[in-house]
Parts: structure tokens; C-alpha cells; sequence
């Protein structure tokens, strides 16, 4: 039944969410062009457990975050995940957590950072209507879509229930939104396992920390780890002083990560939601 009304959802936010124009980081999506590639077959996720390709990025551990190396346009892939909040939990109009506020902010944010693709979680109509326009959704999820920039060849494959993958400039990107419970992380694991094509990146909001999800055997790598990056707490809770430690994640397989950021700008609010934005540079194929 879920996965039913996301399919119903999903495609008519695909129609009404569709994006042209926008400049953009213009030397890469130059050499990248048209949106291409037919939809897959069937929206349902590969079975558990299905085969996938793992093979190591090299490390490059010691470059931290506020001084990594600035990515050359053209040469790298920029990519955004950003838990938003459900915005039906935020009404309150003269409060300061106040939803239209904070994706008014969240547009700010995505215009600065400027990013590829956009991961997000957490996604009820319209919150979608914010993502700036110069950007198309990619696939039929509902609740973690998928924007990619106008101009780059993009192709939508399976979703599920606490996942979403599509292939951009040869990449194979999972989006995840899942929860803590050992088995839900171990099946999430093993559905992206299943993604895996030899050039992948996998992020969102895990919902755990990274020494459980690497029990449950994903057969890819921590970017944060590869970059040597700390661990740094990731939930920014709204009513609470609590660590929740690192939860949203990125990790990759075959493709090298260039550069790591965790996003503490309000862009204008307190805060933009109760999860940070992670931003990860990788090179292109």
C-alpha cells in the first residue's frame, strides 16, 4: 500500500516538479549533455541479497573539511543530502522553526552550495516546490527524491521503501532514508548492495551510526573516512540537547571522494532543519 501511493505520488510530482534553465556550475554541465536514458522497467527494489561490485577508492586521509582541495569545474560531481524535516510537524507560522521559513532557506542553501544532485529525505508535497529551478526530478519516490541539474545525463532505476537510486554522469546514486533497527539497517544494506555497479555513491539519512552499518556489510566505504573527516554529530535536534552522533552518511565504491562538508549555516533561520545538509565532491569517471 505504501509503496502504491509513493508510485502515485511520485509521478505526478515528477510532472508538476520538472525544472529548466538555471546557469549552474556551466563548465560541467556543458560537457554533459541532455537528460538521457529510458526508466527502468518496474519501480520495485532488487531482491535482498542480489550481486554487486565493490571495488576500494583510494584514501586520502588528512584533508579535512575546511581545507580541502577547491574542486575544478568539469572535473568533479557535487553531491547534496539534506534530511528537511517534515514539514507538517513545523505550522506554527510565528515560530521560528516555521516550514515555508525553512525551506525559503533551504532554497538559499542549494543556490550557494550549488550543487549536482539533491539528495533529500523526508520530502512531503509541496516542500518539493522549493528546490530552485535548474533542476529535474529523477524518479517516482516520494518521500527521498532525487534532483539532478538540468543538462546532465540522468537515468532513474529501482525505489523502495527506504531507498531510491538513479545513475548520473555514470554514477550510480542511492539515496537512503532508513531507520535504526538492526534489521531494517541490515535490509537496507543488502538493497544497496544490490545497486552497486563499480561507480557508486550512497547517501541520506541512515538513521545509525557508520560501525553499524559496516556490521551489516555494505560493501562500500565511509567518504568522511577516506577524507579524514571526524565523525561529527550530524542531528541537529530542535527541542533537545542530546548527541545523536553521525546518522546521515555518505559512502562510495569505485569513485574517489575529492572534498567532505557538514552544512551549520542557518542560510537566514535558527536552524534549517533538525539534520545538518553533507556535501561530497567526487571525480568523475
Amino acid at each position: 500500500m505504501i509503496k502504491a501511493v509513493a508510485l502515485i505520488f511520485g509521478v505526478a510530482l515528477c510532472v508538476s516538479c520538472a525544472r529548466a534553465g538555471g546557469p549552474g556550475r556551466a563548465a560541467l554541465s556543458a560537457g554533459l549533455a541532455g537528460l538521457g536514458g529510458a526508466a527502468a522497467a518496474s519501480p520495485a527494489p532488487l531482491p535482498d541479497g542480489a550481486p554487486g561490485t565493490y571495488s576500494a577508492a583510494p584514501s586520502l586521509a588528512g584533508t579535512q573539511g575546511a581545507s580541502a582541495p577547491v574542486p575544478q569545474a568539469g572535473r568533479t560531481l557535487r553531491v547534496l543530502s539534506f534530511n528537511i524535516r517534515e514539514w507538517t510537524r513545523d505550522r506554527d507560522e510565528s515560530g521560528e522553526y516555521y516550514w515555508r521559513k525553512r525551506m525559503e532557506a533551504m532554497r538559499r542553501m542549494i543556490e550557494d552550495v550549488d550543487p549536482d544532485v539533491i539528495c533529500l529525505q523526508e520530502v512531503l508535497p509541496p516542500a518539493g516546490s522549493y528546490v530552485p529551478d535548474g533542476y529535474h526530478r529523477v524518479g517516482v519516490g516520494v518521500s527521498h527524491p532525487i534532483y539532478v541539474r538540468d543538462g546532465l545525463k540522468a537515468s532513474r532505476h529501482s525505489f523502495a521503501i527506504f531507498w531510491e537510486a538513479c545513475t548520473v554522469s555514470g554514477i550510480r546514486i542511492v539515496n537512503v532514508h532508513s531507520r535504526w533497527e538492526k534489521e531494517i539497517v541490515e535490509r537496507t544494506v543488502r538493497q544497496v548492495n544490490g545497486q552497486l555497479t563499480g561507480r557508486d555513491i550512497a547517501c541520506g539519512d541512515w538513521n545509525t551510526g557508520l560501525r553499524s552499518i559496516e556490521s551489516a556489510g555494505l560493501r562500500m566505504q565511509s567518504a568522511r573516512t577516506l577524507l579524514g573527516e571526524p565523525e561529527t554529530d550530524t542531528f541537529a535536534n530542535f527541542t533537545k540537547s542530546e548527541s545523536h552522533g553521525a546518522i546521515d552518511h555518505f559512502f562510495v565504491n569505485g569513485v574517489t571522494p575529492v572534498s567532505y562538508r557538514m552544512l551549520t549555516d542557518g542560510y537566514g533561520v535558527p536552524r534549517i532543519s533538525d539534520h545538518w545538509p553533507i556535501l561530497l565532491d567526487v571525480e568523475l569517471p
